[in-house]
């Protein structure tokens, strides 16, 4: 029983004096950004899976955008990782129907990751800040032969 108190005590402290370097690490910054990603090309590779960088990318600028809705918002990522899968798979109508003009004669690469999603309001500078763990989803080319690359998941509210 007299051993139990202090180690109370000494969990309580550690963890209270911790929680506040955790938190300061994983808040990421409100500050919008300059420009949002933009793809001047998406036809890299022309064969097999595109890089990890290359999906970074490619998930950036299908993500990242102008709303125009009320004062208007940006929408962007941080904090990116990804994952790509080793190999391809072909097209499933079920779970890759949803994408409007996806190649259908193409191979498609699974994808998983993390990210911090923020959308901002333009006027204001409020934001809505998500972090995205455990997401999953897929790169496909589409009928132009364009790569594009999505990817959804649970979410947890950072701040609002």
């Amino acid at each position: 029983m007299k051993i139990q108190f202090p180690l109370r005590i000494i969990t309580f402290t550690l963890v209270a004096a911790l929680t506040p370097t955790i938190l300061t690490a994983q808040t990421p910054s409100d500050e919008m950004p300059g420009k949002l990603h933009t793809c001047p090309s998406r036809t890299e590779p022309t064969t097999g899976a595109p890089s990890v960088e290359q999906v970074k990318t490619y998930f950036q600028c299908d993500t990242e955008k102008e709303v125009d809705i009320g004062d208007g918002y940006l929408k962007w990522i941080t904090n990116l990782t990804i994952e790509v899968a080793p190999v391809s798979r072909p097209f499933n109508e079920r779970t890759d129907g949803r994408y409007l003009s996806i190649d259908i004669k193409e191979p498609v690469y699974d994808i998983r990751g993390t990210y911090i999603n923020h959308f901002c309001n333009k006027r204001n500078g409020y934001c809505d800040i998500d972090q995205y763990y455990g997401s999953a989803g897929i790169c496909y080319r589409n009928t132009f032969r364009d790569w594009h690359c999505h990817m959804t998941g649970p979410a947890k509210r950072i701040r609002n």
